[in-house]
């Protein structure tokens, strides 16, 4: 994300890397400290029988030295408390204006067709303790004869030609435009695919064996995707069926007309979507009980363009638009201003207890987007030791707005990274509503 958007002839991958990974969420990074604490480990009984199937099918022939890799981390993030926001009386349930300090060990290794990645850290924040964590991203085994290839285990799967918003990518479903950049967290996976000279298909089962209740990354789900070039266009098409949110079909293009021009675009329908919302009783000023779930219903668009263009300087300039049918509706956020306005006026309830349905309220600032059409501008640099980049988003909805500068420094494996993001706009805006008004961050990256 800090470093600056993929080159234009980057695009143009190869037939089998054809869905290769291409950022906060802007928001869950934003909203709490906590966000830079890993989720706890996902289960999946069935992937020590496949990958050692997949060892003892190899057992025959020499194995090779492993290979192995790593980085270690040192982080620090400030932040600014936002004093105007609605959510203030909530400010120390929610982190806001928490400063932290983060420790981060990143290893990877591959042996025999099994990949393993995984992560250990340590937080310490003011006021607050040490919190230390661990996970495994990644656990796979992969191989394949001719043109057929199979993948078995937890891997990362991120799909999708955009960059601050993807509609087809439904596995990883990575909250884009992270403020600092994160180890992503792989989906169990059972995957078989053909490669052609130009065109690519696939078969993916996601999550085989979880609950039939399941939602979100955790779903059940069968994907059918493909992929296809012809001359300067890349083109894509899956279609998916999950346990909860049933059918949904998507397609994206990018076009390279020239060296330093690119064009893309990206559009899903969905027969169901998960959507977070609260269940609150219009009657009952205070609740006891956290009043916000995912429900899964309503059928919804996203649709995404964009352009790129690259000169040889380096220098890159994108823009983007989208819109996400699963976002709330103005009713909606009106009803959540009402919501947070009517909790305030309680005067007769202890402040404490307005303060825990304050900090309920705010999960519902915890979405990718939270408006349905976005705008994004981004300029970067990356042709030297010194990398620069600026990015501005835009709601036009109601005028909020998200400015992130970053600056990176590259050495020969040393890397340094600094930036600042703010919310602007109108007080009413949905962005100027966040717990945090600013946030700076400063990183030193040692890879090994």
């Amino acid at each position: 994300m800090k470093a600056g958007v993929t080159p234009t002839s980057a695009r143009r991958r190869p037939a089998r890397r054809a869905f290769a990974r291409l950022p906060s969420s802007l928001l869950p990074s934003s909203l709490l400290p906590s966000s830079l604490l890993p989720s706890s480990l996902l289960p999946f009984s069935l992937l020590p029988s496949l990958l050692l199937a997949g060892v003892a099918g190899q057992a025959s022939a020499a194995l090779p030295m492993p290979e192995i890799s790593g980085s270690v981390r040192a982080l620090a993030d400030l932040r600014t408390a936002n004093r105007d926001s609605p959510l203030a009386p909530a400010g120390a349930l929610l982190g806001a204006g928490r400063d932290c300090g983060v420790g981060e060990l990143r290893l990877r290794g591959s042996l025999a067709g099994v990949t393993a990645a995984g992560q250990a850290l340590a937080q310490s924040c003011d006021p607050g303790g040490v919190d230390r964590d661990g996970r495994l991203d990644e656990l796979f085994w992969e191989g394949g004869k001719g043109a057929w290839h199979v993948t078995l285990g937890k891997k990362v799967l991120a799909w999708d030609v955009g960059y601050g918003f993807r509609p087809l990518d439904v596995i990883q479903k990575e909250l884009r435009r992270a403020l600092i950049d994160q180890q992503l967290e792989g989906v169990p996976v059972a995957m078989l695919e053909h490669f052609g000279a130009s065109t690519s298909t696939g078969l993916v089962l996601t999550n085989i064996g979880r609950s039939d209740t399941d939602t979100g990354r955790d779903e059940q789900a069968a994907v059918v995707r493909g992929y296809g070039q012809w001359g300067s266009v890349d083109a894509y098409g899956l279609a998916r069926w999950g346990m909860q949110e049933r059918a949904s079909l998507g397609a994206a293009a990018a076009w390279v007309p020239t060296n330093a021009l690119e064009v893309h675009a990206s559009a899903r329908w969905g027969q169901r979507a998960t959507r977070l919302v609260s269940t609150w009783t219009q009657n009952l000023p205070l609740v006891q009980d956290d009043p916000w779930s995912d429900a899964v219903g309503g059928a919804f668009w996203q649709a995404l363009a964009g352009t790129q263009w690259t000169g040889e300087n380096k220098v890159s300039v994108l823009g983007e638009i989208w819109y996400d049918g699963t976002a709330p509706s103005d009713s909606d956020w009106d009803a959540w201003q009402a919501r947070n306005a009517s909790i305030q006026q309680f005067v007769f309830a202890p402040q404490q207890a307005r303060a825990g349905n304050l900090a309920w309220q705010a999960q519902g600032l915890s979405r990718q987007n939270l408006r349905r059409v976005s705008m994004l501008g981004r300029v970067a640099y990356t042709g030297g030791t010194w990398q620069p980049a600026l990015d501005a988003l835009y709601n036009p909805a109601d005028g909020g707005s998200t400015l992130t500068a970053s600056l990176g420094w590259q050495g020969d494996q040393l890397r340094i990274d600094a930036g600042l993001r703010g919310y602007f706009g109108p007080h009413s805006a949905l962005l100027r509503q966040l717990p945090d008004r600013a946030i700076a961050y400063a990183a030193v990256t040692l890879p090994f």
